[in-house]
């Protein structure tokens, strides 16, 4: 059998921090990436569907470092990575200018919302 060297509760910390980092990045460098908003949502102004995204990630993070309904806050990062991935990088994914990127970001995101339900599936709730 093979020993765990890394506790699961650092791996979760650490996705946890990241999930924070990518919150705080929403809020200071929302009206760049309010231009990142598909068209289709234009309806609500996008630098606040880049703030809402921001507060989703940090309250996802604080979920998981408390402890508090750590498979439900997991489950909905979950969704909302994968709502990323299929409204934003996947049309963008025939973009010759934003193809390797969007590439990027769609393996990043749809990696993410591995983590969080492998977080959330072994969480006590």
């Amino acid at each position: 059998m093979i020993k765990n060297y890394i506790p699961s509760n650092v791996a979760r910390m650490i996705f946890a921090a990241t999930v924070a980092l990518f919150g705080l990045f929403h809020f200071l460098g929302a009206a760049a990436m309010a231009s990142m908003v598909p068209s289709y949502l234009s309806f609500i102004p996008g630098e606040i569907w880049v703030y809402v995204t921001g507060l989703c990630l940090l309250a996802a993070a604080a979920a998981i470092v408390l402890d508090r309904q750590v498979k439900l806050a997991c489950y909905l990062l979950a969704l909302m990575l994968i709502l990323f991935v299929l409204m934003m990088h996947v049309p963008s994914l025939g973009d010759p200018s934003k193809g390797q990127m969007a590439m990027a970001s769609l393996l990043k995101d749809l990696a993410m919302a591995m983590c969080a339900i492998l977080i959330g599936n072994d969480s006590e709730e």
